[in-house]
């Protein structure tokens, strides 16, 4: 990267709202990253090998001539090639410094400052695996030379190889304790693998955050008014719970930029980075005050009052937002959660289905539009959104136990096991997933299968209720009447109420053609649940049997208004489907 293209990826990343909202909501951290690696290049030093930490040069300094100790001892004809290698870089004439930095080695090839500046200028040509090559020739030829270690720290950074940086720039440390740019860039090392560790779950996430926040609160020391500082602390300074010292930085930056919306805009967005939406939303309002009706403005203030809960208010600014760029998938997801929250399906499908239209293939997307289908008892176009969710992303469990629950809100038994089964198998760890396949097998008539999953389902919890209720029921249905007999009872003994045992119960007794005590305790259940439809009819056939014809027919009567009640429902229930299908569907009403 140029000289000139560092110093207006900085004016970008300061003062453009579009370029640091985009970088900032992509790579988080990285983006600071991103600004501290700058301010170090701009400021890449060619030939100090001591001292670092009293002549140290923001962004937009001019690098010095190697006139320094580590030159002293050169040849005239070697140091002329530096002074011309170092003249031609900062005028950025590329090829000129290569070629002057190559004569410079040519004639002192053990001058580590010679390799040094060779290794800045194939950095900045883009050449990183060369300058690397460069800078730890100047190391092995100088192991105290400060710059060059600073410099191929940076350049590891560049690479994605940051523990092997953390190593360097701390090295540099070890010599030059008070090194503003090794603090600085350590610190934005430290957050990037902050959130890397955040976001794969690894437990170092504090630990790093602290370190980052330690790092450039020293940088910070030495130039406490310095907004580029100021701006890289305040995200990481949040993160790492030093809220006192980010707010104090965060106020360095917002007297700074002043009235200036763009760098406003760029200290809100960093501020939401940290998670203080309370701040970022004055901001993105006072912003949205001096440049009204900006997509990016409103978007952002809208994600901000989202965050707080002030879901009227963020819903009117992305509402606005989304009428002014209706393109951004991220827009009507927005809307669309807002709306679930309010339990308003319908404009919630619709915008979870704009989503999945600007973004067809963000597999999070169809979730949350299944999701949205499930909530509101449209079970084909859950299972339809689900399965486009599973083949974008196989081995995501939460997507394939979504599926096999609205499978078994569907009656399909023998899909939703099956999907249970593969959940199991891609995430073991799965609350009551034992009990789970146990019930669904047990459902689908699988009862050998769902035997054992229920067993291993106690084993883990022997206080499981309804564990114990569906392996007595197994066990009824295969005819293995004693054994049902301690399952069911221990479940009524930890939920003597519970109207589901108490029917299998009864149900036990009357297989074993006890109907005496049958009907004793089909009593109790209707006596629970008057509107137990099948209790009735069970009770109908015990007093059948007791050779009780009235109260036979009185429950057959019972049962007979509650089951043409019960079809009825059933009637409404699936013409209620069928308009909610079409609503959810946007689709006119037949």
């Amino acid at each position: 990267m140029s000289a000139g293209s560092r110093e207006e990826f900085l004016r970008v990343v300061v003062r453009d709202p579009q370029a640091s909202r985009d970088c900032l909501s992509r790579h988080g951290l990285r983006c600071l990253l991103a600004v501290a690696l700058c301010v170090a290049a701009a400021a890449t030093s060619v030939g100090q090998r001591g001292g670092a930490g009293r002549t140290q040069r923001r962004a937009g300094q001019v690098a010095p001539a190697p006139a320094t100790a580590a030159a002293a001892d050169l040849s005239a004809e070697a140091r002329a090639a530096l002074d011309a290698a170092v003249a031609a870089l900062q005028s950025g004439a590329l090829a000129e410094a290569e070629r002057a930095g190559r004569e410079a080695v040519r004639t002192a090839p053990r001058a580590a400052v010679a390799r040094n500046v060779l290794g800045v200028v194939l950095d900045r040509s883009g050449r990183h695996d060369e300058a690397a090559a460069e800078f730890r020739t100047a190391l092995k030829l100088d192991p105290g030379f400060v710059s060059a270690r600073n410099n191929l720290a940076r350049l590891l950074v560049q690479q994605g190889r940051l523990d092997e940086a953390v190593a360097e720039f701390s090295r540099v440390l070890q010599a030059e304790p008070a090194h503003v740019q090794a603090h600085y860039n350590l610190g934005a090392v430290y957050g990037e693998l902050a959130a890397r560790a955040a976001a794969s779950d690894e437990g170092r996430s504090e630990d790093y955050f602290r370190r980052a926040a330690e790092h450039l609160a020293r940088a910070r020391s030495a130039a406490p008014d310095d907004p580029q500082l100021a701006l890289a602390f305040v995200n990481v300074g949040y993160r790492a719970g030093r809220r006192e010292e980010a707010d104090a930085a965060a106020d360095v930056v917002e007297r700074a930029v002043g009235p200036d919306p763009r760098g406003l805009f760029t200290l809100a967005t960093v501020i939401a980075q940290g998670r203080q939406y309370e701040r970022a939303a004055r901001l993105f309002a006072r912003v949205n005050e001096l440049t009204p009706k900006t997509y990016e403005v409103l978007y952002n203030l809208g994600i901000a009052l989202f965050n707080l809960d002030r879901n009227d208010e963020a819903a009117r600014h992305l509402a606005e937002a989304a009428d002014l760029n209706p393109a951004p998938a991220e827009t009507h997801l927005r809307l669309a959660l807002i709306a679930s929250a309010r339990n308003d399906h319908l404009n919630a499908a619709e915008e979870f289905r704009h989503a999945v239209e600007r973004d067809p293939r963000h597999a999070n997307y169809r979730f949350l539009l299944g999701r949205e289908y499930f909530r509101a008892g449209f079970w084909d176009g859950a299972i339809s959104e689900y399965t486009k969710a599973i083949e974008l992303a196989p081995r995501q469990a939460a997507y394939v136990l979504a599926r096999a629950n609205a499978y078994y809100r569907k009656g399909e038994w023998a899909a939703s096991a099956a999907d249970f089964d593969a959940v199991a198998a891609l995430d073991p760890k799965v609350e009551n997933i034992d009990y789970l396949r146990g019930y669904v097998h047990r459902a689908a008539g699988n009862f050998d299968v769902a035997r054992t999953h229920l067993e291993r389902a106690l084993a883990a919890d022997p206080s499981n209720v309804d564990a114990l209720a569906s392996l007595g029921y197994v066990a009824i249905e295969q005819g293995r009447f004693e054994e049902a007999e301690a399952p069911l009872r221990r479940a009524l003994a930890l939920d003597a109420d519970n109207v589901a045992v108490l029917y299998d119960f009864a149900r036990l007794a009357f297989k074993q053609r006890d109907y005496e005590e049958a009907a004793r305790r089909l009593r109790r259940v209707v006596e629970k649940n008057p509107v137990h439809t099948q209790a009735r009819y069970q009770l109908f056939l015990t007093y059948s049997r007791l050779k009780q014809s009235e109260r036979a027919q009185a429950e057959l009567a019972e049962f007979k208004r509650l089951e043409e009640l019960e079809k009825q429902a059933t009637r409404e229930r699936q013409r209620d489907e069928t308009l909610r299908t079409q609503r959810m569907l946007g689709q006119p009403a037949q």
